[in-house]
C-alpha cells in the first residue's frame, strides 16, 4: 500500500507566517509589559509631606505633563522660559502656574489637532529618530480632579524635579531655551527644543515618569501610558 502524504508548504511560507505571527505579537508584549511594570511602584516608602510645594501631575488622556507654581522655592520658571514668547502676554497674576510637558517634535509640531495624524507622522515619532521639544503653558491655579493629580513635595524633592525638568531644555551658547518661533496651540503657549529622542521606550508619559522618579515621588517602574502614573498615587 503506497501512502500518500500531503503536500509540504514552502519554507519561505512557513518563514513569512512565523515574521506575521512575530509582529502581531510585538505590540501584545509591549502592552503586557507597560501593565506589569505600571503596577510595580518606584519609590515605594514615598510619603506625601504634611506640607509642601503643590505640583500637579495632569493628563488630557493620552499625553501626561506636569504643572509647577512659576516661583517656588528658588526656582522662577520666567528665567528659562519667557512669558514674551506666547502670542498674547500671560497674565502672571492671574496664571502663576506653567504647564510643561517633552514629547516627539513633529507629532506635537506638525499634529495639533488629531485629524492632522498620519501613519507617516506616528511612525516616524515612534522610530526613535524624532528629535523633541518641551510644550510650556501660562495657566491658572489648577483644580484637583481625576484627570489632575495634586503632590505635595518637599524644597528638595521640588528642586530635584525642577533640576530634572531643566536638564531637559536645549541651550544655545548663550546658556537660553532655544524657543520654536512661531509654534503654538493657543494665545498662551510656546514650544522650546528639547533634549532627548522620542520612542515607544521613551514616551511623553515616561519623561513625567521619569521627573516624578528623579524628585522621589512614589510612581511606576515605566509608563509608556499616563494611567500607571495616576494608579501609583492612588491614596497618597
Amino acid at each position: 500500500m503506497t501512502t500518500i502524504l500531503p503536500p509540504r508548504r514552502p519554507r519561505l511560507f512557513r518563514r513569512a507566517l512565523r515574521c506575521l505571527l512575530c509582529l502581531l505579537a510585538l505590540p501584545l508584549l509591549y502592552l503586557l509589559t507597560a501593565l506589569v511594570l505600571g503596577l510595580l511602584p518606584a519609590n515605594r516608602d514615598w510619603r506625601a509631606p504634611a506640607a509642601g510645594i503643590p505640583v500637579y501631575l495632569d493628563s488630557n488622556g493620552v499625553h501626561a505633563g506636569l504643572l509647577l507654581p512659576r516661583r517656588a522655592a528658588g526656582m522662577d520658571w520666567d528665567n528659562e522660559f519667557s512669558p514674551q514668547h506666547p502670542r498674547l502676554r500671560p497674565n502672571l497674576d492671574k496664571q502663576p502656574y506653567v504647564g510643561i510637558g517633552w514629547g516627539s517634535r513633529s507629532f506635537f509640531l506638525d499634529t495639533q489637532n488629531w485629524s492632522d495624524l498620519t501613519p507617516g507622522n506616528a511612525l516616524y515619532a515612534l522610530s526613535g529618530l524624532d528629535g523633541t521639544v518641551l510644550h510650556v503653558e501660562y495657566l491658572p491655579p489648577p483644580r484637583e480632579n481625576a484627570a489632575t493629580r495634586r503632590i505635595l513635595l518637599t524644597p528638595e524633592q521640588y528642586r530635584r524635579l525642577t533640576g530634572y525638568i531643566r536638564s531637559a531644555i536645549a541651550r544655545d551658547g548663550a546658556g537660553q531655551a532655544v524657543w520654536m518661533q512661531g509654534y503654538h496651540y493657543h494665545e498662551q503657549d510656546a514650544f522650546y527644543l528639547a533634549n532627548g529622542r522620542y520612542s515607544p521606550l521613551t514616551t511623553c508619559n515616561q519623561w513625567v515618569r521619569n521627573a516624578l522618579d528623579a524628585s522621589g515621588v512614589r510612581t511606576a517602574w515605566w509608563s509608556p501610558f499616563d494611567r500607571a502614573l495616576f494608579w501609583q498615587l492612588k491614596d497618597r
